[in-house]
């Protein structure tokens, strides 16, 4: 299974950007190498959308990845310790950033964002980041 996708990167990849990120998830696709999605992500992502035929063109590619299981309590108690630990060092992380890094964590996947929050917290909780 390939990095954890965050939806920074989906939005970008979707809109056409020429991200560095965007680059990392074409070569996850051009190798084979499904990459993860997590519910938050699919959520935060798909409610951006108001045309139908996006959406739907979406939702086709997102079938290409692998769906990690819905976060557990103890998934969401990682999230806040990791929340808090950053903000006890002045980082106020939003936590839905914070749950993602904790799944990332959790099933020991990189994680491919281009959100500031969660680059900070990933390097902090020892997540690889691509």
């Amino acid at each position: 299974m390939g990095p954890l996708v965050d939806t920074s990167v989906l939005i970008d990849y979707f809109g056409g950007a020429q991200t560095r990120e965007a680059a990392v998830l074409d070569r996850c696709f051009d190798e084979g190498i499904p990459p993860a999605t997590a519910p938050v992500i699919l959520q935060e992502f798909l409610q951006g959308f108001r045309a139908a035929a996006a959406l739907d063109a979406a939702r086709l590619v997102l079938t290409q990845f692998e769906r990690l299981p819905a976060p557990t309590y103890d998934t969401h108690g990682g999230a806040a310790a990791l929340h808090r630990e950053a903000r006890r060092g002045g980082d106020t992380i939003p936590t839905i950033d914070a749950l993602i890094v904790q799944m990332a964590l959790e099933a020991r996947l990189p994680l491919l964002t281009a959100d500031a929050h969660q680059r900070r917290l990933a390097r902090m909780a020892g997540v690889e980041l691509l």
